[in-house]
């Protein structure tokens, strides 16, 4: 097993062999190397008509009342385009309404192929030179009814399912630090960060009931794999603070508008087993996940389907009644 001191560099090493638990090895590549028309961002949300309509949900335009968040996730794009300087990319996003249109436009041609369902999940790349590509597929919940909007994350107050069955949901600790860069703080195209953290888990699919917690050189928390964590100290629910690297996660910003939590710093050394720490996303909303202070011990059911999802593609210009390239992943 190799050292802990060692560490993830995804930006400046040319070919950097990480070891983790039971001496795996993964190649990690420079930035470089990657073309930049492969390059891209990312955000991926819940979209489900028959949702009731929140006031908890911020309003960005009518029509898209009831997409989870709708609202931060236009903007987490557009500021994200405009933070790695891609003009074309952010001058596409003049209008939330026009950015729904779209997605509306790939769930129903999601429909007409596969029949009406839901709830879905949507994923948006939005590539460097300002074409959108829409992904859609079925969302498993391990929840009949997610929590989208908690009144609060006070255990002992919270009535509902995602807050008392924390035993349903595992979260581990990285084998290796990660080095905070540009691409641990925006959802981009480069996920070796969170796909080694996974792998190095045994964790082999989005739909396992287990999640990775990532940290910096520091020794402080700077985020999940696919979730924000929130940690319960000194009298309040803390999430990891941006100075230590992490993602400005869309369900992370709701809550801290909701105050229902603030930034901070924590400490990996601070961490205890079977502490019961809150995650969100924006496509499962928030639940409860137990620590295990080891992997070995990460055993957890999974949620895995064999369902197929629909991809639709625009250009800058496009619109939704223009001819789009589709494709079943």
């Amino acid at each position: 097993m190799a050292a802990l001191s060692a560490r993830r560099n995804m930006s400046t090493d040319s070919t950097v062999s990480m070891y983790g638990h039971g001496g795996r090895r993964q190649p990690f590549f420079v930035l470089d190397d990657q073309a930049v028309e492969d390059q891209y961002l990312f955000t991926s949300f819940r979209f489900d008509k028959k949702e009731k309509c929140s006031k908890l949900n911020p309003v960005c335009c009518k029509e898209a009342k009831h997409v989870y968040l709708f609202k931060y996730h236009f903007d987490r794009l557009k500021e994200s385009a405009k933070c790695r300087g891609w003009y074309d990319a952010e001058k596409c996003l003049k209008r939330p309404i026009d950015l729904f249109n779209r997605v509306e436009y790939a769930v129903t041609q999601y429909e007409q192929k596969n029949g009406k369902g839901g709830p879905y999940k949507i994923r948006i790349k939005l590539k460097y030179h300002g074409n959108l590509q829409i992904d859609v597929m079925p969302e498993l919940s391990i929840y009949k009814k997610p929590l989208l909007y908690p009144a609060t994350l006070e255990l002992f107050k919270h009535p509902h399912e995602a807050a008392s069955r924390c035993n349903n949901f595992k979260i581990v600790l990285d084998a290796l630090p990660t080095n905070k860069s540009l691409h641990t703080k925006s959802k981009t195209e480069w996920r070796s960060m969170y796909e080694y953290a996974r792998f190095s888990a045994g964790i082999e699919s989005f739909q396992d009931a287990k999640e990775v917690l990532l940290y910096n050189a520091d020794g402080e928390i700077m985020d999940g794999t696919i979730t924000t964590p929130y940690f319960y100290r000194n009298g309040g629910w803390v999430t990891p603070h941006t100075t230590c690297g992490g993602q400005t996660g869309t369900t992370r910003r709701w809550a801290i508008d909701q105050s229902l939590c603030t930034m901070g710093t924590i400490k990996i050394d601070t961490l205890r087993p079977d502490e019961v720490i809150w995650l969100s996303n924006s496509v499962k909303g928030f639940f409860t996940a137990r620590f295990v202070a080891s992997p070995h011990r990460c055993q957890a059911p999974n949620y895995r389907s064999n369902s197929t999802s629909t991809s639709s593609s625009f250009t800058a210009v496009d619109t939704p009644n223009s001819e789009d390239s589709k494709s079943i992943l």
